[in-house]
């Protein structure tokens, strides 16, 4: 029976006693140390692949939206403004446009496509109602200077204006209820600066011509009473002097 013995060095060794053959075979079986201390180098062709795939924490999105805005509006006051001859054309159409409206909606648009926005300009032309599309630093020189200056408070973002020379805020209203891309943000009322809410609450008010009505119906009735109580004595001072005669008859 042959006999197995280990040998532990620097190169294992197995060595087997054979009785039959009468003789010793040795068996070395040489390998290296394990190295745990100091790092291989790598290729460069990993190195450059762990670089690429390399974790990069996120940015962080906690900054509010008015925070966000506060910057935009810094950015735009710290931006020089260059001679540009067509921004100047637009800026004086804007102007005439605000000064001639008797409505300016100004309104924030998300996610707004071409065929979109062909239908929401159609419906709001069948009220006499026009869109322009200005960007803020054309709208921010057509009213800088101006009463309309308090605007420039709601020129942040994509923005889009509807105006119309009689404030018809109430067909306004009804085609943003069917447009769920469009925001209304504020506008001007015949000169006068409201915001989403103030111009929901004037949409609910009558048109001109019914509190025209209501007020010449209330004339009319009071006018019909008075009458009736300036001819009521002497209808009946009149049927008082016709039975007297009629008793002196």
């Amino acid at each position: 029976m042959a006999t197995l013995t280990r040998i532990t060095s620097a190169a294992s060794a197995v060595r087997v006693v054979c009785p039959v053959l009468g003789h010793r075979v040795t068996q070395v079986r040489y390998r290296k140390t394990i190295n745990t201390r100091s790092k291989k180098h790598i290729s460069v062709k990993k190195a450059k692949l762990l670089a690429v795939t390399q974790w990069k924490a996120p940015q962080d999105s906690r900054v509010t939206m008015a925070e966000k805005c506060g910057l935009n509006m810094e950015r735009m006051q710290q931006t020089v403004l260059q001679e540009n001859p067509l921004r100047d054309l637009m800026a004086k159409e804007a102007r005439e446009v605000l000064e001639t409206s008797g409505m300016v909606a100004v309104l924030h648009t998300n996610d707004f496509s071409g065929p979109e926005r062909r239908v929401f300009c159609t419906k709001l032309k069948e009220s006499d109602i026009t869109v322009r599309f200005w960007s803020n630093t054309v709208a921010g020189l057509a009213v800088q200077n101006t009463p309309y200056s308090a605007l420039t408070t709601l020129m942040v973002g994509k923005n889009l204006y509807a105006h119309s020379l009689q404030p018809h805020v109430a067909q306004l209203m009804k085609v943003l209820k069917v447009t769920p891309q469009v925001n209304l943000i504020g506008g001007l009322v015949d000169g006068l600066l409201m915001s989403k809410a103030d111009m929901e609450h004037y949409a609910q008010l009558p048109s001109m011509e019914q509190s025209l009505g209501e007020v010449v119906s209330v004339l009319s009735a009071g006018v019909g009473q008075t009458n009736q109580l300036l001819l009521t004595p002497l209808q009946q001072l009149s049927r008082n002097l016709q039975q007297i005669s009629s008793e002196a008859v």
